[in-house]
């Protein structure tokens, strides 16, 4: 379960209030028709988030994908968006903590749910001889990733960006990572191609 994460989606769908005024949202339905995610709070509010996948006709809970905690403040706020695929049967989150940058997670269906995909771990760095002797003092995204596009073959297409700016200068540096990522009848996600570009850009 992603934790503590600020979250909205592009593809709403409808909302509404109950009766003690908290909004709940219909959004990110599938392909298919069969799910969608219901969002529950605001994210510019202190009261709980949660983001969970639904069966659109009974409204019945599937899993919780985000819960946050009210205790840590805006700390705890998300924002994100979903990625189906075109045949219904895997999702991908791009869930992003406010502040905290951004993660993706990747489920795919079994039976009548779905089950949480285990990902490598997406790294982005840039190397001491792409800043050609500059000083970068402030990182500006870490590590943030975001999910782009599947393709017809079925694997997910992954971006991953690192920025360090705070050059006296004006510059800033940037890694840029893309990330095609396969599944079969495992539990884990594994790396099929991998291209990653730098740039150092003055501001």
């Amino acid at each position: 379960m992603v934790l503590s994460i600020l979250v909205t989606c592009s593809q709403a769908v409808c909302g509404q209030e109950t009766s003690e005024g908290t909004k709940k949202k219909i959004e990110a339905r599938s392909p298919d028709g069969q799910f969608a995610f219901r969002y529950t709070g605001e994210s510019d509010s202190e009261e709980k988030q949660t983001y969970d996948l639904i069966d659109k006709r009974s409204g019945k809970v599937l899993t919780s994908v985000a819960e946050s905690d009210p205790d840590l403040g805006p700390s705890a706020r998300f924002y994100m968006k979903v990625l189906w695929k075109p045949d219904s049967k895997a999702f991908a989150l791009t869930a992003t903590l406010w502040k905290r940058g951004s993660n993706v997670e990747v489920y795919l269906r079994n039976g009548s749910t779905f089950r949480p995909i285990e990902i490598p771990e997406l790294l982005a760095e840039i190397p001491d001889e792409i800043k050609k002797g500059k000083s970068f003092p402030h990182v500006s995204e870490l590590n943030a990733q975001s999910a782009k596009r599947w393709q017809k073959d079925g694997s997910l297409v992954v971006e991953i960006e690192t920025i360090e700016d705070g050059n006296d200068e004006g510059f800033s540096a940037t890694a840029t990572r893309t990330v095609v990522l396969g599944f079969d009848r495992s539990d884990k996600a594994k790396i099929l191609k991998s291209i990653i570009k730098f740039k150092v850009e003055k501001l």
